[in-house]
């Protein structure tokens, strides 16, 4: 099945949902954006161990995290379920992120969200969609993988760029707040309106991306204010 019509046709054929479909639906989506924030956590803090633990470690856990992502990638173009070959491939681009991306910028291999990787990500956007729309035998997976990382590649983006330039508490800042909350509010609703469990997860987990993105602003321009002078001034 071409992915524009598992993007499009498919989001129609739920005129026979019940209720319980819907509940289950949202079961699955509220329970993948906790369990989201809960990787997102434990893993940050097992990397803080294996960093302390030996200068090789980061290195064995990028490389671990690296096998297993491409291996689900290329696993999950196998799956005969075009949404559960959407889900693994997803993800398989959250630990491909993570080990290309997250884990480097932290121990400052590379900088993924420099002014420089703007002129790497809109042309690597632009040839994402024009194989969206033009090839139709695109795996399901292989879009869900890429599509995870230009995702959250390009919401990182626009947060640090937006700071950066105008600050946290520029109107700038506030428009981008608006824009995420949308997009994750957006996306947990058609994961329940399209009525599957894979719709679910895809909904949930984009909505914690999102979300996550705009508590980062709110929580940069909370820092911006400088909290800790105004309670010392109390005193």
């Amino acid at each position: 099945m071409g992915i524009m019509n598992l993007l499009t046709a498919d989001l129609f054929l739920t005129t026979e949902l019940t209720l319980k479909d819907y509940a289950v639906t949202g079961f699955f989506g509220i329970a993948s954006f906790l369990l989201f924030i809960f990787l997102q956590l434990l893993g940050a803090k097992l990397f803080v161990k294996i960093n302390e633990s030996s200068l090789k470690g980061p290195r064995v856990f990028v490389l671990v995290l690296l096998v297993l992502g491409l291996a689900g990638a290329v696993f999950s173009c196998f799956t005969e379920n075009s949404e559960a070959s959407l889900v693994l491939g997803f993800t398989a681009g959250l630990l491909i992120w993570t080990a290309l991306c997250d884990i480097p910028e932290q121990m400052h291999w590379i900088s993924p969200l420099s002014r420089k990787a703007v002129l790497i990500f809109l042309p690597l956007i632009l040839l994402w969609a024009a194989a969206i729309l033009f090839l139709s035998d695109i795996p399901a997976a292989v879009f869900g993988a890429t599509g995870y990382l230009l995702g959250v590649w390009g919401i990182q983006l626009a947060r640090v760029r937006v700071i950066s330039k105008w600050g946290p508490s520029s109107l700038a800042a506030t428009i981008l707040i608006l824009l995420t909350a949308a997009i994750a509010g957006g996306a947990l609703a058609l994961g329940v309106v399209h009525g599957t469990i894979f719709s679910g997860i895809i909904g949930g987990v984009v909505f914690a991306i999102a979300t996550w993105s705009a508590l980062e602003i709110i929580w940069e321009r909370g820092m911006a204010q400088r909290p800790w002078k105004n309670n010392q001034s109390k005193k």
